[in-house]
């Protein structure tokens, strides 16, 4: 009776392993969450492999040009800017701590605006300043090698991208702390009636298609702590000012009474997307010319700025417009819903005489209709309940969806347009490039950059490629506002067939070739060089609209004082035969364009693909010895991402997250079962009447 009834209240083995298997599902969600540490303050992580794996500015240490790299403590981080007219010179200032016992070498990257004209290097350690100066790349980078191993400190500073740069720091001692200043040049661009200025913060990380992310970040989520910058701005227009704001960061802004057309703004910026400021002319005015000069070697440098007749009067040609949606998995959360809000608007925007079709991509591409169709109420409506169901996950593979769209065949005469929707982060843009150059066709192709740090340089190029022009959305709220500045552009072309003729003989010498077409909001920015110091007094323009040829004579207004004019014209230049280059299949060619982009780099003092920066100190500074490895730090991922919700893991074609669930459950599985196995035990020795001993 005794033994009868102890078994009544002893749990049975099925009620033990229901008990168990509970214990194991409720402790599932904390063992799969808790790598996600979003503290970064002195977090320790693994060493990252390639410094070009960072999402925001950072020093990365290494103790020998072999060893893996490994992240320095940013103490700092400033930008001074003065704007004058429409050019901003940029000065960027870092300072980094090393903090390990040991000499190291350190590599700094950074994103930077891809039409800056990079020219100055300062590294400053302790009292020393070490001023760079321009070099053949396979020769600067010969002279710091040369530099570190016999033990003299010395930077290098290279373009990995035309939008990243890359600098090497050679022989940091131990527990000390380094200063680099990197300075450029850059055209501020005008559109839809603002100016506005772009500095890169962060970079999203870039899929290559057939490998691996290019960029799989060790980032702050974004509940953790973001760096920030110090930025301050001394805007001088030359105008008075309608407003100036900036699209995501919170502005200080002094006004000076004695020059009413200035401010000295300043912000605190966090550093997980761009800083943008904008401010619009109280006035302005309808296609109007002015023109920035400056000398160089006997010769004028001139930047010229055509405003856009204004076609809003003109009727709306019939249009067949193909939107290709990037749904990969690096436009999660904030991005895609900003791409589908875009794309429901364009949607709703149809004209009953267009016809269109979408596009989505990821790791395949695929169309909602098998041809463009009448935009329709049905039609629309299916769309949008297509775009409402799209999700992102996969790779970044565009080739498949371009070459969908652009090998498409057109029924009629209509004008044909490509609206590209996608963050940019991929790593093949060259292959892009080209497959774009060489099947366009008749069709203008407009890109729409989404999210917080888009590929700026690839949406840009890949719109002059495509005679368009590129639109940026970094925030939710302004979707509506950038999105009826894209209408402007696809409903009504300002101009078509664009000839810009030049009176009194000159021959002036264009930076790049005019684009062929001119649209609404965007004006006309040409930089040229004229032999000889004085400008000409006007030109032409000529081109097609909606009414047939239209032609303007335009003075020109010439503002002295402009500085940096002359390395402007030669960055667009470089620019201009660096896209020759890309697009040539040509062995001979492409050599060819190296030697005039390597003279025009050293002839301005430009940082390029074939030119570096390097800085050498004279006198040997590390006794030798070897370097141990020491902390990694964070950096902050672009806002709104899915890097800035992860543990680190690259949403984009990636596996890590899968394996980290699956991991999870294996070691629960092992664990549950090891306890199964002795609750069982212990199970079958209490019914035989045996001591059982604890599990």
């Amino acid at each position: 009776m005794q033994q009868t009834s102890a078994a009544a209240v002893r749990p049975s083995w099925r009620t033990t392993c229901r008990q168990a298997l509970a214990f194991v599902v409720l402790l599932l969600p904390g063992i799969v969450w808790f790598p996600g540490d979003a503290d970064a303050t002195g977090a320790t992580l693994a060493p990252i492999h390639d410094p070009r794996e960072a999402n925001a500015g950072s020093l990365w240490l290494r103790p020998s040009p072999e060893a893996d790299v490994i992240a320095g403590l940013s103490v700092m981080t400033g930008i001074q800017v003065r704007v004058t007219g429409s050019t901003a010179r940029v000065e960027i200032t870092q300072r980094f701590r090393n903090p390990s016992d040991e000499w190291m070498e350190g590599l700094y990257v950074y994103p930077l605006a891809s039409s800056a004209a990079v020219d100055r290097l300062t590294m400053h350690f302790g009292e020393r300043i070490i001023r760079g100066e321009i070099q053949p790349r396979e020769t600067a980078l010969a002279h710091y090698e040369k530099a570190r191993r016999s033990g003299r400190q010395a930077s290098l500073v290279a373009q990995d991208r035309p939008n990243m740069f890359m600098t090497s720091v050679a022989n940091i001692a131990p527990r000390s702390e380094i200063t680099v200043r990197i300075a450029y040049l850059e055209i501020i661009p005008f559109r839809d009636g603002r100016y506005t200025l772009k500095l890169p913060l962060a970079i999203t990380p870039r899929f290559v298609p057939g490998g691996a992310l290019e960029a799989t970040p060790e980032s702050v989520a974004s509940s953790g702590t973001v760096p920030r910058a110090d930025i301050e701005i001394d805007l001088r227009p030359g105008f008075p000012l309608a407003s100036l704001d900036s699209h995501h960061h919170a502005l200080t802004a002094t006004r000076y009474r004695s020059e009413t057309d200035r401010r000295v703004v300043s912000s605190r910026a966090a550093m997980d997307r761009d800083f943008e400021l904008s401010w619009t002319p109280q006035q302005v005015a309808d296609t109007v010319a002015t023109a920035f000069t400056a000398t160089k070697d006997a010769a004028t440098h001139a930047l010229v700025t055509l405003m856009p007749p204004d076609t809003a009067a003109q009727p709306a040609p019939p249009r067949e417009v193909i939107f290709i949606i990037d749904t990969s998995g690096s436009m999660g959360g904030d991005p895609l819903r900003q791409a589908k809000t875009a794309l429901q608007l364009a949607i709703a925007r149809l004209g009953a005489d267009d016809r269109f079709n979408i596009i989505r991509f990821s790791d395949d591409a695929s169309a909602l209709f098998a041809a463009p169709q009448a935009a329709d109420p049905l039609a629309r409506a299916t769309a949008q309940r297509f775009v409402h169901s799209l999700r992102a996950d996969g790779g970044t593979r565009m080739h498949g969806a371009l070459a969908l769209a652009l090998d498409a065949p057109s029924r009629d005469e209509r004008l044909r347009q490509i609206v590209f929707i996608t963050d940019g982060s991929v790593g093949n843009e060259a292959e892009l490039i080209e497959l774009i150059d060489s099947r366009l066709g008749a069709a203008r192709l407009f890109t729409l950059g989404i999210g917080a740090a888009p590929n700026a340089w690839f949406l840009a190029e890949a719109a002059a490629v495509g005679r368009g022009s590129p639109t940026f959305i970094a925030a939710a709220e302004r979707v509506d506002e950038r999105m009826a500045d894209l209408f402007r552009k696809l409903e009504r072309p300002a101009l078509l067939d664009l000839e810009l003729h030049w009176p009194d003989g000159a021959q002036p010498d264009l930076a790049a070739p005019l684009p062929l077409d001119l649209y609404a909001g965007d004006p006309l920015m040409v930089a040229i060089r004229l032999d000889g110091d004085t400008p000409p007094s006007g030109l032409t323009l000529a081109g097609r609209d909606a009414t047939g040829h239209w032609v303007r004579q335009v003075p020109i207004v010439v503002l002295e004082g402009e500085t940096g004019i002359a390395k402007l014209w030669a960055r667009e230049r470089i620019g201009a035969l660096s896209r020759r280059k890309r697009l040539s299949r040509d062995a001979e060619a492409r050599e060819a364009l190296d030697e005039r982009i390597l003279a025009l780099s050293l002839d301005y003092g430009l940082v390029s693909e074939l030119t570096s920066l390097v800085a050498v100190d004279r006198t040997p500074v590390r006794p030798g010895g070897a370097a141990g490895a020491t902390e990694q730090v964070r950096t902050a991922a672009p806002a709104g991402t899915p890097w800035a919700r992860s543990a680190g893991f690259a949403p984009t074609a990636s596996p890590a997250p899968l394996l980290a669930w699956v991991g999870a459950l294996a070691l629960l599985f092992g664990a549950g079962m090891s306890v199964l196995r002795r609750l069982a035990h212990r199970q079958r020795l209490s019914q035989e009447g045996h001591p059982a001993r604890r599990p």
